[in-house]
């Protein structure tokens, strides 16, 4: 397999899901690859660039979300799927924070964008975005944090993610919505 920027990113992402972050160096991913460190740096200028390119491909998995009846329901949606995108890779809330930290392209602007200009709430977009990223990420964190804390103590006593997602989400779409 040739070395390049896609397979350099696939494979961190694929380290990622077996190891997380803690597990994530530039010298195991290259041992992977079967190369020397210094020819990832052909690829990707630095770890941080890696795993920036590492958050897009991971806010890419979100998927397309349709049109709803109304501006709560996109944004329900797109909240939804954001959450599913950032869980669904070990220390995924982590990555794609500091990969946004470092200019990492959030899809989600564009999506709640296209859902407030159908909705007449087109100057809301940029604070709605924010909002709306900044909530997942969050409680995204808390959550695989504290599946990492259940692991290394299984005494960790358990919290219902789910329905903490969806509470807070519906209190954070009606004070913006209101």
């Amino acid at each position: 397999m040739a070395l390049t920027k896609t397979s350099v990113v696939d494979s961190a992402l694929d380290l990622l899901r077996e190891a997380g972050l803690p597990g994530m160096s530039m010298r195991t991913l290259a041992t992977r690859l079967g190369v020397q460190p210094s020819a990832l740096y052909w690829h990707v200028p630095s770890k941080q660039a890696l795993l920036t390119a590492v958050a897009e491909r991971v806010l890419a998995t979100m998927g397309p979300v349709g049109a709803a009846g109304s501006a709560a329901g996109e944004l329900r949606a797109i909240g939804t799927a954001l959450r599913a995108a950032v869980t669904g890779v070990p220390d995924g809330a982590e990555i794609v924070a500091l990969g946004l930290a470092a200019g990492a392209v959030n899809p989600v602007a564009e999506v709640v964008e296209a859902a407030c200009t159908r909705h007449g709430l087109g100057g809301r977009a940029a604070g709605l975005t924010t909002a709306l990223t900044a909530y997942v990420l969050g409680l995204s964190l808390e959550e695989q944090t504290h599946h990492n804390l259940a692991v290394a103590d299984p005494a960790t006593p358990p919290v219902e993610f789910d329905a903490r997602f969806s509470a807070g989400l519906e209190a954070l779409l009606a004070g913006a919505l209101a």
